[in-house]
């Protein structure tokens, strides 16, 4: 096989693997509405190490694991992105401490002015 063929394959796997890391995405988005609705933290930091200790094992090189690592937690870090553009840039739980925040500064507003 010459160089072209080779960078043919390498281009296959480039098409696959960005439709997976879409797919995944798509998932992402899919658990991160459900933790929106919940008031769940979009990020879970006992999920994400065990995602990454997972791909680890699971490897058998060439790359080696840190690579991995590197490659998964920018993964982890693109879906949680991901999660908060969707939701405007926050999460629920943010989003119902400030509303309480708010409320609580407006109930002291009107308290010291009815003094």
């Amino acid at each position: 096989m010459n160089i072209d063929d080779w960078r043919r394959k390498i281009d296959a796997i480039d098409t696959a693997l960005l439709q997976l890391l879409n797919l995944r995405a798509g998932l992402a988005l899919e658990v991160g509405k459900l933790k929106n609705q919940g008031g769940v933290a979009l990020r879970s930091p006992r999920r994400e190490k065990a995602i990454l200790s997972r791909m680890k094992s699971l490897n058998r090189g060439p790359l080696d694991d840190q690579a991995v690592e590197e490659i998964y937690q920018e993964i982890l870090d693109q879906s949680r992105r991901a999660q908060k553009l969707r939701n405007g840039g926050k999460s629920e739980r943010r989003r119902r401490t400030g509303d309480a925040r708010q409320a609580a500064s407006a109930r002291e507003g009107q308290w010291k002015r009815s003094r």
